[in-house]
This record gives C-alpha cells, sequence and structure tokens, in this order.
C-alpha cells in the first residue's frame, strides 16, 4: 500500500507541475513589475516569499527580530534567520535561488500586509507542529502561509474551505492572502533589502513628497 500510495504521489506532482510552473512564472512577472521596496518594515505576521529552482517559489511568516517560521520539507515547522530563508538548509533538497526577500504588501500603496492572527498561528505551529505535515501538491509552504493568515487550525475541511481541492499553488495563495489580509484587494510581492539579517529602507525626498501628495504616507 506504502508503494502505491508513493506512487499516487508522484503522479500528481508530475500532472500538476505544468499548471504550478505558469501560475509561478506570472507571479514571477508580476513582482518584477512590482521591484520597488515596501514603504514601511514589515510586521510581525507579514508573509514573506523567496524563490526556489524551476521557477517556484517558497513562502513563510515574518515572526520580528529577523526570524521566519516555515514549512519545511519533512513535515516539520523551523523558526529560521532571515539568511537561512534565503538560502535554506544545505540538506535541503528544494534549492532557493532568489537573493531577494519579499514581503506580501497592498498593491497600491505597497504598506507590508502583517497581522497579529498570523504571527499567533504562526507561533503556535512552530510549538505544536503542523498536523497536515508535508507533501508538494497539497499540504506545501503556500498551505501553511495561508493558514497562518487566515488564523485557522491544521485540518483538511479547514483547508478545503481556504483554498479549495486540488494543488496549492501560489496563486491560490495569493487570493488567499487578499482576502484574508487586504479586504479583498490586490495584492504584490515587494522587494525587502537585507544587511546583516536586518531589513532596511530607503526612500528618497521625491518618493516622499508623492505618496504623501497621494495620502499614502
Amino acid at each position: 500500500m506504502a508503494t502505491k500510495i508513493d506512487l499516487l504521489d508522484v503522479l500528481g506532482v508530475l500532472k500538476s507541475l505544468p499548471d504550478v510552473l505558469v501560475e509561478s512564472e506570472a507571479s514571477r512577472s508580476r513582482r518584477n513589475a512590482m521591484s520597488r521596496r515596501l514603504i514601511a518594515p514589515p510586521p510581525p505576521g507579514t508573509p514573506l516569499l523567496v524563490s526556489l529552482a524551476l521557477a517556484l517559489e517558497h513562502t513563510g511568516i515574518y515572526l520580528g527580530k529577523n526570524r521566519v517560521s516555515e514549512l519545511r520539507d519533512d513535515g516539520g515547522v523551523a523558526v529560521v534567520s532571515l539568511t537561512d530563508f534565503v538560502n535554506g538548509d544545505p540538506c535541503d533538497v528544494s534549492l532557493r535561488t532568489g537573493t531577494r526577500i519579499f514581503a506580501a504588501c497592498d498593491a497600491k500603496t505597497r504598506h507590508p500586509l502583517g497581522t497579529k492572527r498570523a504571527y499567533a498561528t504562526a507561533l503556535k505551529f512552530a510549538k505544536f507542529g503542523f498536523a497536515s505535515g508535508y507533501d508538494f501538491v497539497r499540504s506545501n509552504c503556500h498551505l501553511f502561509t495561508a493558514a497562518c493568515a487566515a488564523g485557522i487550525p491544521a485540518r483538511d475541511d479547514a483547508f478545503d474551505k481556504l483554498i479549495g481541492s486540488g494543488i496549492t499553488s501560489i496563486g491560490r495563495l495569493e487570493r488567499v492572502l487578499a482576502r484574508e489580509l487586504n479586504d479583498g484587494r490586490r495584492i504584490a510581492w515587494c522587494a525587502v533589502a537585507r544587511s546583516k539579517e536586518k531589513f532596511h529602507y530607503k526612500l528618497t525626498a521625491e518618493t516622499v513628497t508623492r505618496l504623501r501628495l497621494e495620502g499614502k504616507l
């Protein structure tokens, strides 16, 4: 039976991979178009993203103090540094290729979308575990990030209501984040600069003046 289950998992990955790659490439294109930085530091509870090999993504929840909660390939939830979030574990098979961290923000204002609920749920999963474990197609890092944003327990019925059945992809995560964190408004992934394990921001005087005139600061 174990062999049959493993084979089904592999077939599910192969079948879903083309759709996931197309959606991931669309998300990457939007990130490139929105390559500007955030206008404020991300608060604890903000979803973060880095790139993986094969044009895929890895997501997690920022906990503050340069720490990130993430679902690992072994099904465990780890609290890691920003550098480890970008670079990954040397023994991790999902090679992380990104040099920048992106944070979920409102697409119009570039304000980061962090909530106390997402922060508390990410801490809970880090302490008690993610009951659904890990699989590439369904219970992956995007499902973990969506569950934190929605503040739901790790139950299959709750996940079905949150994200639907089938593949848990970056596009589905983005729709959940828009609904749960941004009142249904579109989200974007804005680049966050890193310097010695710390986030930093730099806005020109011209940008600050424009944002104030637009009522965004």
